[in-house]
């Protein structure tokens, strides 16, 4: 918003700085995403996504809106494009916002604020239809070598995967089935709020 500010006989225009908010939204703008601003409870940059994210479309489990928080959303597009060089075009989310607490704990769950995403199934034209309950191979990897010997194509594509989400400094957590039960099931995707990540992309890009 403009104002003017007077000095002396001069009036100087004062240039409102652009909140968290206006930044956030822009990224989603700049990459052409399709969404609409949500109003929830705890989410500091509600967005319900309509469209694709970086070239994946997101579909639920069930019939809810994918509705989260900006700073998420920008994380999903910007590892798009590297979900689609493994051929998957679809991301099946089971859960999004929520309120909850951390199994176990009284500690808000950062679904509650939007930040986080469950993907129990991942698909493509190529690939097929990848399910984390049944093709992620677990134990594999070290912190050297992420990726291991994968025994299948399909755990190959899965663990390739979390590897690029882990290593690319998009998220602030990204568990699996190694995590521990009850994450069997699905990736768990976590992003920071706006105003805690310093930076969109990481300095070194995701391992292919």
């Amino acid at each position: 918003m403009r104002g003017l500010l007077v000095v002396g006989v001069l009036a100087v225009p004062v240039i409102a700085e652009a909140s968290p908010a206006d930044h956030c939204l822009a990224q989603l703008d700049a990459k052409g995403v399709s969404y609409k601003k949500a109003d929830r409870s705890g989410i500091a940059i509600g967005v319900e996504i309509t469209g694709p994210l970086g070239g994946v479309t997101w579909t639920p489990t069930g019939k809810s809106p994918l509705v989260i928080d900006c700073s998420l959303a920008v994380s999903l597009v910007e590892a798009g494009p590297w979900l689609r060089a493994l051929g998957i075009e679809t991301a099946k989310w089971s859960s999004a916002y929520s309120k909850r607490t951390v199994r176990g704990t009284g500690r808000p769950s950062k679904h509650s604020y939007g930040l986080a995403i469950d993907v129990p199934r991942l698909s493509g034209t190529e690939t097929g239809e990848l399910t984390v309950a049944l093709d992620y191979e677990q134990g594999l990897g070290d912190k050297v070598d992420c990726l291991g010997q994968p025994a299948t194509q399909a755990g190959a594509i899965l663990k390739v995967v979390q590897c690029q989400l882990v290593r690319s400094g998009l998220f602030h957590l990204v568990l699996s089935p190694d995590y521990d039960d009850a994450h069997h099931d699905h990736f768990h995707l976590e992003a920071l709020p706006w105003t805690e990540r310093p930076k969109v992309r990481a300095d070194r890009a995701a391992i292919y």
